[in-house]
């Protein structure tokens, strides 16, 4: 079982960025500083917690995802994004979503996008 709890701990979000794992996987080596404008959540899969998801409103009704997953839950990828995607939909009024790996994005691949409605 998937769950997302809803977060504004800004000391548990900014710990988890800034792991030395998620720095080296998703966040490109960049470390990660709180954004006030993001909705954050917390990922727990099976009871265990696994990280943070959250998107940021880039146009009206468009919202931009990014996920930063520790190890213990990485084998559980494909499931917590559409699991997130399912929770957006059900949860906001939105015409369109998407995500993609910065990394990837930069040199020209395009990791995953979801866009959707």
């Amino acid at each position: 079982m998937i769950t997302f709890t809803p977060t504004r701990n800004i000391d548990l979000i900014e710990t988890v960025g800034n792991h030395p794992d998620i720095i080296a996987g998703s966040n490109n080596g960049d470390g990660y500083d709180y954004k006030p404008e993001c909705r954050y959540f917390e990922v727990n899969v099976h009871g265990q917690f696994g990280g943070i998801v959250y998107y940021n409103e880039i146009q009206p009704l468009t919202f931009d995802c990014h996920a930063m997953y520790l190890p213990e839950i990485r084998g559980f990828s494909k499931e917590i994004g559409l699991t997130f995607w399912r929770y957006i939909l059900a949860n906001t009024t939105v015409q369109c979503v998407t995500s993609f790996a910065a990394r990837k994005f930069r040199h020209g691949q395009m990791y995953c996008a979801m866009i959707g409605l």
